[in-house]
């Protein structure tokens, strides 16, 4: 298996997703950034620490959930819409090994990114804060240490909600249609209700979702597997 994730590593193109990073990470500091202009925006969404955390969080995981559809849609769908995966099974190969260790890279990057992309916007903020006080709302490191628990925990639940979307994908191996219902999961979980709460301030639910998004990679993988080509 780890061979096989080598492989397909090998096969990415790694600069790429990680300038996408970058660039999420970029668009999402200049989002915050953008907020901060507008006083009405600010009175909303940085209210308090925790508001400002959470809006960050929000951001990040909507980000990386619809790029995991990307990668999805590069790395399994594609394939078998060209019908280029029937190449790859054609090797001696356990098919259904191959196409979970490209789950595998999904979600480990998925996973990776939004720990990662938290604690880079969120430093970012602080320090721009620090210099140009973007908001009266007093910013401290103890924030991202006492959240780094739940960070963890929901990056863990996205490295699975982000495999959702392949289901949608793989029906009549759609690109259009895996990232769509990526962007419909995100919609979803940042709707505010009547509350003023949203789904994703409610852990269980990514966490259901999260589960929920393996099973459905088991069950896609368990049936694209006995597909002849």
């Amino acid at each position: 298996m780890l061979n096989l994730i080598k492989l397909e590593m090998r096969r990415m193109n790694v600069q790429g997703v990680l300038l996408n990073f970058l660039l999420i990470n970029a668009g999402i500091i200049g989002m915050l950034l953008l907020i901060s202009i507008d006083p009405e925006a600010v009175a909303e969404f940085y209210a308090n620490p925790e508001d400002i955390m959470m809006l960050i969080k929000l951001l990040v995981v909507a980000a990386f959930v619809i790029h995991a559809s990307v990668l999805l849609s590069n790395m399994i769908v594609e394939e078998f819409k060209n019908k280029t995966i029937s190449v790859l099974f054609m090797y001696p190969i356990n098919r259904k090994k191959l196409l979970l260790s490209k789950l595998i890279i999904v979600s480990f990057l998925t996973f990776c990114f939004i720990v990662i992309s938290v604690g880079i916007v969120f430093f970012s903020f602080f320090i721009l804060n620090n210099m140009y006080a973007l908001t009266a709302v007093p910013l401290t490191t103890e924030l991202f240490t006492n959240e780094a628990a739940h960070i963890i925990s929901i990056a863990l639940a996205c490295a699975g909600m982000s495999l959702i979307p392949l289901f949608f994908g793989m029906i009549k191996y759609s690109v259009p249609a895996t990232i769509t219902s990526s962007i419909l999961i995100v919609a979803i979980l940042s709707s505010t209700g009547e509350s003023g709460g949203n789904l994703f301030s409610i852990t269980a639910i990514p966490i259901m979702l999260g589960v929920i998004g393996f099973l459905v990679a088991y069950l896609v993988i368990s049936k694209a597997v006995r597909k002849d080509f």
